[in-house]
């Protein structure tokens, strides 16, 4: 059963790749992946329709039955020669469609001795809505409207060149199979459209808060809250200039990718949020989007643990270390202009903390005396002194040197962590 699974999947992988190329987008895949295979589908059904019609001798429907199959597979092949040219070819095949329905219901004398064929030619308007658009949808749903009043009329002024059976019975099994079709299209165009919209969402909610990606969707106005009790942390690779000079770009960004890659995850483990990256800088809050009253010793931890993993590890071969700062107090966070969304934070907060990091240690976790406060009975801390800062002045800072008792942030002794001024 698994094989039989595995060579009908493999099978039908084949059949949908007609007109794939390299570089082709994901939503022209899939409408091209739908097209495909609805033009598969009709040279089944019009294998059948053709050797019905000659057992039944009615050689000219056969004929119109089975220059549609020529034209249906011309397209195909057409396909891998000129497969960006979807859209053309589409509506060479609508308009044989349409035409072929209006001969064969004339062939028979109108739109019910023909057992409603014409009902086929929907199946057009079905795929122009998917493929392209309401607009194409609603023209050939107006050639439609046309095939089908002229079809009607025929019943009353078309002599039948042949005479079915049993029209009704071949009515019931046109709307059947017409229907079938038309359930066959859509339900594959919802199983496409619900992936999309999930690997839209995925992406959305890797780039924004997930409250803040929700809001994003039903207001498109500004989004600015107001946080009382928040961390902010930058982390900087330190001697990044010279080391990225002997780097090819793609060496450059595989090697970010590693260190930052490695962060998101601890970010993750306890609960942060990204802001963003700025070349080589990383920024991390906590208490935002969602305040916690442990902010600071949430923002602590992961300040521990990215030091502690970049002293004792290497990525891509190259040890690194990290400068590091921290700062506490109120932001305002949210998004702001129309285009190219990203979740920011704001205010003499975020300014202090990036300071910490610019003017701290190698190696070390620069903290202001407010963050100082709030983590001082649970972490180690040695004051630095007072030292300038850039547009703050004179400023008393700390540095953070390891958590008070051995938890998961230091698995083993704590090695001496005074910083080397």
């Amino acid at each position: 059963m698994t094989l039989a699974r595995g060579l009908a999947g493999g099978v039908g992988a084949a059949l949908l790749a007609f007109g794939g190329y390299d570089g082709e987008p994901e939503i022209a895949r899939g409408q091209r992946r739908l097209f495909v295979g609805a033009l598969w589908v009709s040279l089944a059904v019009f294998a059948a329709f053709v050797v019905r019609r000659l057992v039944d001798g009615h050689l000219w429907a056969a004929v119109v039955v089975g220059v549609q199959f020529t034209v249906h597979a011309s397209v195909l092949l057409a396909l891998r020669v000129w497969p960006r040219r979807l859209f053309l070819l589409a509506n060479v095949v609508f308009v044989f469609a349409v035409v072929a329905e209006l001969a064969t219901t004339y062939i028979y004398g109108g739109i019910f001795s023909a057992g409603v064929t014409v009902l086929w030619a929907m199946i057009t308007v079905l795929i122009n809505l998917i493929l392209f658009g309401s607009r194409p949808a609603v023209l050939w749903f107006g050639a439609f409207t046309v095939a089908v009043l002229a079809a009607a009329w025929m019943e009353e002024h078309v002599s039948p060149i042949y005479q079915l059976d049993s029209p009704a019975l071949d009515a019931a099994i046109n709307v059947i199979l017409a229907m079938a079709v038309t359930l066959a299209v859509t339900v594959y165009f919802t199983r496409q459209r619900d992936q999309f919209r999930r690997l839209s969402d995925e992406l959305l909610h890797n780039i924004l808060p997930d409250d803040i990606a929700a809001r994003l969707k039903t207001d498109r106005t500004m989004i600015a809250d107001d946080y009382e009790a928040v961390s902010v942390l930058f982390a900087d690779v330190v001697g990044f200039t010279p080391m990225s000079a002997g780097m090819s770009p793609p060496q450059l960004v595989g090697l970010l990718n590693n260190v930052f890659s490695t962060f998101d995850g601890m970010v993750a483990d306890l609960g942060l949020e990204k802001i963003k990256t700025v070349g080589d800088e990383y920024m991390v809050a906590s208490g935002v989007p969602h305040p916690r009253s442990d902010h600071a010793d949430a923002i602590a931890k992961l300040a521990l643990r990215i030091r502690d993993h970049a002293e004792n590890h290497e990525f891509d071969g190259h040890r690194i270390r990290l400068r590091i700062g921290i700062n506490s107090g109120p932001v305002v966070a949210g998004i702001v202009g129309t285009h190219k969304f990203s979740y920011d934070l704001w205010g003499d907060v975020v300014n202090t903390a990036s300071r910490m990091e610019s003017e701290g240690v190698p190696g070390s976790i620069q903290i202001t005396a407010a963050t100082y406060d709030l983590i001082r009975s649970d972490f180690v801390c040695e004051p630095r002194g007072a030292i300038r800062i850039k547009g703050k002045g004179e400023m008393n800072t700390y540095f953070l040197l390891s958590a008070n008792s051995q938890d998961e942030t230091s698995a083993s002794p704590e090695p001496d962590r005074t910083p080397r001024l």
